[in-house]
């Protein structure tokens, strides 16, 4: 019982550590790639609505994101206090 509470917490480190890279790397490169494209259509990218439009789908993608992240984290933490509260209860 011991070993799978050492087991989640290590995956829980791990998972965290390189989802946030993950999302980070996808925010630029959504951003990057968006700004790009504007200049193969021969958009001019500071204008206003365009810029606006993208800019907003990306934050609120990234927003979803995080939330995302942080009710697995949470998901995850209350499966470890569970498991530790039913680890202490097998040994009485």
């Amino acid at each position: 019982m011991c070993l799978l509470a050492i087991f989640i917490s290590s995956f829980e480190k791990c998972l965290f550590m390189s989802s946030a890279h993950f999302l980070i790397g996808l925010f630029v490169f959504l951003l990057l790639s968006s700004v790009s494209s504007l200049y193969i259509m021969e958009i001019n990218p500071l204008s206003d609505k365009w810029l606006v439009n993208i800019f907003s789908q990306l934050v609120s993608c990234f927003f979803v994101s995080i939330l995302f992240c942080l009710a697995l984290k949470k998901l995850l933490y209350l499966m470890k206090s569970h498991l530790f509260i039913l680890s202490i209860v097998s040994l009485i």
